[in-house]
């Protein structure tokens, strides 16, 4: 009953939002003006959006802040650990099906799009908890699972089915090509892609 009235109260605060069906929205969530929700989405704790924000269907969503105009596709998703944040500028698009780690902070820029299916940004890795035969359970596991900052500079295009290693840095106005498995910092005015990603050409300018 408690969960109903919640919904209906936060539809009336916010008139202005288009809503889908069967979306579950937490106390802690703001949304701004002319926002798009998709069908079963939900919307956990310490959710954000700006103004004209578009959320795509089966998106789940916490500890994160959405610039102005923002679009993120359906079936996004946020495993991790819920210690960091994200924090995604204004104009940026997220593709279908892509994986957001909240194991650490991840920080996008404006102007960036993201492209669908299934391109991940992963701030921890586990190689050391397998290596070492460290139960998924174990109180001292995050010893063995590190994690680490992702940040996306501004104008940025990113291919589909892309990984982006953890503590890694992506400059100002680059391209990553489809496919491509991201294990070192890219310079501003780059393209680079392969698997691991290498430059492929200096940009100058588009």
């Amino acid at each position: 009953m408690r969960k109903l009235i919640n919904r209906i109260l936060f539809r009336l605060k916010n008139r202005s939002t288009k809503f889908g069906e069967k979306i579950t929205v937490s106390r802690k969530t703001k949304v701004g003006k002319n926002c798009r929700l998709g069908n079963f989405c939900v919307l956990g704790s310490d959710v954000f959006l700006s103004d004209n924000v578009w959320i795509g269907d089966y998106t789940t969503l916490n500890n994160i802040t959405l610039g102005k105009n923002t679009m993120l596709e359906s079936g996004i998703k946020m495993p991790g650990t819920g210690k960091g944040r994200v924090i995604i500028g204004r104009e940026c698009y997220i593709g279908v099906n892509n994986v957001l780690d909240t194991s650490d902070n991840i920080t996008i820029g404006d102007f960036v799009h993201i492209a669908g299916a299934s391109t991940c940004l992963w701030c921890h890795g586990s190689p050391q908890m397998a290596m070492n035969s460290i139960p998924l359970n174990d109180p001292d596991k995050d010893k063995f699972r590190p994690t680490a900052p992702i940040k996306i500079e501004d104008c940025v295009w990113i291919g589909g089915n892309c990984t982006i290693y953890p503590g890694i840095i992506i400059g100002h106005h680059v391209i990553i090509t489809p496919n491509s498995v991201v294990t070192k910092n890219v310079e501003p005015y780059t393209m680079a892609g392969g698997v691991p990603a290498k430059t492929i050409k200096r940009l100058n300018g588009i």
